[in-house]
């Protein structure tokens, strides 16, 4: 689902950049609460949803009878609620980012598969890079457990 260009940022508590490959970016947000969080993503079940992704779109252009795939540096959002966010939820959003990220830039799934070259490891380490620096991030921002 494409991410909502504009957004109300009144509630948004932290907004951190999750670097994918060498040019490529995921926005992470950290909303005040649900209804800041419903607001501002795209086709999540109102009041029920704790974490969510949204894509960027996909731009084709066709030239000459060609068609090209321009894939833009921002590759979507993941977004977070305080007080809300567990390990669970941060991987499992971080997982829809990861499979995004496949589709979208090198390695490609079918290298990782056949384990080419360091595919494999490419995307593990940059998987735990992000577990860690978003996990770290929201920690500091909103530490679990605590409510105010």
């Amino acid at each position: 689902m494409p991410y909502k260009l504009r957004k109300d940022g009144a509630k948004l508590l932290a907004k951190w950049k999750l670097k994918a490959g060498k040019k490529h970016y995921f926005h992470v947000l950290l909303w005040e609460d649900q209804e800041s969080f419903d607001q501002n993503t795209i086709d999540n079940i109102p009041h029920e949803s704790s974490g969510c992704i949204n894509l960027a779109p996909t731009i084709i252009k066709f030239s000459d009878g060609n068609e090209e795939e321009i894939i833009k540096p921002k590759l979507g959002e993941v977004h977070f609620i305080k007080n809300k966010w567990t390990m669970e939820i941060v991987a499992h959003e971080l997982c829809h980012a990861l499979i995004h990220r496949i589709r979208m830039i090198l390695p490609s799934a079918n290298e990782i598969m056949e384990q080419d070259d360091d595919s494999e490891e490419i995307i593990c380490y940059e998987f735990g890079r992000w577990a860690e620096q978003i996990y770290r991030s929201l920690w500091e921002v909103n530490p679990y457990g605590k409510h105010s």
